[in-house]
């Protein structure tokens, strides 16, 4: 598989697709079949059962890859919304506002500050992954319940479509990320 890199993303893989198989034969097959199709290998496409010792590394493979989200994204996200902020000043004085121009330094200091502050709100909701975490939790409940499920990190969107069609297919629940 090929990969596609965002800036602001440490992972390899940014989408994560489950399918969900009443069947731990079912659910080898469809993942044997997945991997040829894809290319992948076994870190990519694996087959997660009930009482699997590595789930947690198995769902979220890449915890280095998490750490370098955070810090880019963090770094990139703060210095745009500090960029921002200072454009925005700079709006304000140049516009005319009362309070701006009255005190132009407060002015860059709190707009600046503010955005910085928000751009990095928006990191910490990057890093988080809220739409993995929907996935996590559907795949941790399956396997609550005596399913097996097959777990993909496909590195493009291409690839994240190809194993959706493709765990549907075999008569999987498919659940899967952004």
């Amino acid at each position: 598989m090929t990969t596609t890199h965002a800036p602001l993303f440490g992972e390899r893989s940014l989408t994560l697709v489950a399918g969900l198989f009443p069947e731990p034969v079912a659910a080898r097959r469809a993942a044997e079949a997945l991997r040829t199709r894809l290319s992948a290998d076994e870190r990519e496409i694996t087959v997660v059962a009930p009482g699997d010792p590595d789930i947690a590394r198995t769902l979220e493979p890449e915890q280095r890859g998490i750490w370098h989200t955070m810090l880019r994204s963090h770094a990139l996200l703060g210095a745009l919304g500090f960029g921002l902020g200072l454009l925005l000043a700079a709006a304000l004085i140049v516009g005319g506002w009362a309070a701006a121009v009255a005190s132009p330094w407060a002015t860059t200091t709190a707009a600046a500050g503010f955005m910085a502050i928000a751009g990095m709100l928006v990191a910490g909701l990057l890093t988080l992954r809220p739409d993995r975490a929907l996935v996590i939790r559907r795949v941790r409940h399956a396997l609550r319940h005596g399913r097996t499920a097959v777990v993909a990190h496909p590195r493009d969107e291409a690839a994240a479509h190809e194993a959706s069609a493709a765990l549907e297919a075999a008569g999987a629940e498919v659940v899967r990320s952004v």
